[in-house]
């Protein structure tokens, strides 16, 4: 018989995992085309001058407990004292077995179980995130920025923009649009390369769920509170591979090849020709030149 292959297009983390499933599950051989020199999508870390940048804090948390199980799986977690780390999120929480899942000594290729720091920086000083109200963040903010962002947050508490269609909205009718504009605008359109206008209020209900002022504020005030409770982006301890998230899709690349799957780069696909809702064929362009 002929070997049955899937073209899978993106080395990102879908695109690996379902590669590297492919090989651990079936008998067909995944290629994959990525058009960039890049491991790991907008979860690779980027090497400049020997400093290791994310791009995007991304943190290792999940909900299922199939998938903290691959994760650790590809890298075993840091040797840590005690027999259990219990991680938690919005009523589900997972119990890692620090002794079954401990890596060697020396080994480089390991998970890490970190505390949570996020800080913004704006107007020449680093804010804590989740933001808290205190004399120290007025003081940074100053007195007349600290009454906008609370004229803006009560003002659209009132008078919300309906109907709600773009990101933009969603976050104005939560924070206001006076922190909007002073935190959560540039840095999200500097991520993701699109004009929060041009995102739909849906990526925000998935993406930010339920957080909000209310949220921040409770979060404030019980920082101890039980993390089943807590929202996604004030969750406070996670998995961090050692040298950044992009070195879990470079071992996962690896094992690919081992495999016997093959991955190409600098190979953009420029057109795709589909019969019967089956892929006939594939036009990537080489590096070379050659389509």
């Amino acid at each position: 018989m002929s070997q049955k292959t899937a073209l899978i297009i993106g080395a990102g983390p879908a695109g690996l995992t379902a590669a590297y499933e492919l090989l651990a599950h079936t008998n067909i051989k995944p290629i994959v085309v990525e058009k960039s020199t890049d491991i790991g999508g907008l979860s690779k870390t980027v090497n400049y001058k020997g400093n290791r940048i994310d791009i995007g804090g991304h943190r290792f948390f999940s909900k299922s407990e199939k998938v903290n199980e691959w994760w650790l799986n590809q890298m075993p977690l840091e040797e840590t004292p005690g027999k259990n780390i219990e991680l938690t999120y919005q009523h589900k929480h997972f119990t890692l077995n620090a002794t079954h899942y401990a890596a060697n000594t020396d080994d480089e290729n390991i998970m890490l179980v970190r505390n949570r720091v996020s800080r913004i920086y704006y107007g020449g000083h680093f804010f804590d995130y989740p933001l808290k109200l205190s004399l120290h963040t007025i003081r940074k903010l100053g007195l007349l920025k600290f009454i906008k962002i609370v004229g803006s947050y009560l003002y659209y508490s009132i008078k919300p923009v309906k109907p709600e269609k773009s990101l933009e909205d969603f976050i104005i009718n939560r924070f206001g649009a006076e922190l909007y504009q002073t935190f959560f605008k540039s840095y999200t359109e500097k991520v993701w390369g699109v004009s929060c206008n041009n995102i739909p209020a849906e990526w925000g209900h998935q993406r930010i769920k339920g957080l909000s002022i209310k949220e921040v504020l409770r979060h404030i005030f019980n920082p101890n509170q039980d993390q089943k409770k807590v929202q996604t982006s004030l969750i406070e301890k996670f998995l961090y591979p050692k040298y950044g998230p992009g070195q879990m899709w470079q071992i996962v690349a690896q094992k690919i090849i081992e495999k016997g799957g093959e991955i190409f780069f600098n190979e953009p696909v420029t057109r795709l020709e589909v019969s019967n809702n089956q892929l006939i064929s594939a036009t990537t362009i080489t590096p070379d030149g050659i389509t």
